[in-house]
């Protein structure tokens, strides 16, 4: 028998990562909520003044700021966009990837207005991943080594995380992973906002059920859940995700696939999520319901037809006007 202990399993430290306790600091979240009685009657602010204390309990400062905001795309490919599963494609993919770093996009007008660096992660859309009703979407090496590659969108130490992705099958995708967390029937997963044609909500749902029947057995693991039916897009929030937290950053999720990626998390421990806030919510209706599986709700009543960043964006601005009544005051008990 060999004296070498076996190597730990690539979701090994994953799964550590989110199992990690971690706590936030209490204090801040106390002296924003005494600023706020100073301020005026209790609950004047709304939404913003929970918002303020989530921010001062996690960034544990007060006052809460936000000078460093980084928001984080992944963009990436899926093996099943050639499905018809899609109204965009690879190119379409790969031509909003230029126009973000070009800063002509209008998500770029957007990041600019609110302060937040835009920081682009190509995620290979050259090379998409695995067709998941033939096989699964991703190894489980390939799927930790994207996770771990997250955890860039966690350089220059921002202050706030706001995510987006894009990627054509993403939202299909997605709703595969979300059936395997939450169970229910694809077409409740698949819901499509109203743009969407009924013959593509259709081939949507053919396609989840196929990658459903095809990994019967492997799901029940949310990290196997999303390596045989997720994509490199939703690996890489759950490592932004999960840095985050180990960091003390807050983070603000976008649409439904960073959703999910937050109910990847959840699934292995619900508090490894207390970081994480929602942006807003889309048109379709699958998002409301992943939001409600994890409890959380919206900042912003915006009705975008989908993510992309531009939620999480507007939702920057939104949480900067939160910390702005604290800033420049002393803390209360130093007054």
């Amino acid at each position: 028998m060999s004296d070498t202990a076996p190597s730990a399993a690539p979701f090994d430290d994953v799964r550590d990562l989110a199992l990690r306790q971690i706590t936030p600091d209490i204090a801040p979240a106390e002296q924003v909520r005494e600023a706020l009685l100073n301020m005026g009657r209790e609950g004047d602010f709304g939404r913003l003044g929970e918002a303020a204390g989530w921010l001062a309990q996690w960034q544990k400062r007060y006052p809460p700021r936000i000078e460093n905001a980084t928001l984080a795309i992944f963009a990436g490919a899926h093996g099943i966009s050639g499905g018809g599963v899609s109204l965009s494609s690879d190119k379409n993919t790969k031509s909003k990837v230029d126009a973000l770093r070009s800063g002509e996009a209008p998500l770029s007008a957007i990041a600019a207005q609110v302060g937040a660096n835009i920081r682009v992660f190509e995620l290979a859309i050259e090379q998409p991943t695995a067709d998941f009703t033939d096989g699964a979407a991703m190894s489980e090496r390939e799927c930790a080594a994207t996770i771990a590659y997250g955890f860039e969108a966690l350089e220059g130490q921002p202050d706030l995380l706001a995510l987006g992705v894009i990627g054509a099958g993403i939202g299909t995708a997605a709703a595969a992973v979300a059936c395997a967390l939450y169970g229910g029937s694809a077409d409740y997963w698949v819901r499509p906002g109203p743009l969407t044609p009924k013959d593509m909500s259709a081939s949507r749902t053919g396609i989840v059920d196929a990658a459903l029947a095809k990994h019967r057995g492997h799901l029940d693991d949310p990290l196997e859940a999303l390596r045989c039916v997720g994509g490199r897009e939703l690996a890489a929030c759950v490592g932004a995700i999960l840095a985050a937290r180990i960091q003390s950053v807050p983070v603000v999720l976008d649409g439904f696939a960073t959703t999910i990626a937050a109910g990847i998390v959840h699934a292995i421990n619900p508090e490894a999520v207390s970081h994480v806030c929602s942006a807003h919510v889309t048109k379709r209706p699958a998002h409301q319901a992943a939001l409600d599986r994890l409890d959380m709700r919206p900042l912003l009543p915006v009705e975008f037809n989908t993510g992309g960043g531009m939620g999480s964006a507007a939702a920057t601005g939104i949480l900067k006007t939160a910390c702005a009544p604290f800033i420049g005051r002393p803390a209360p008990s130093e007054s």
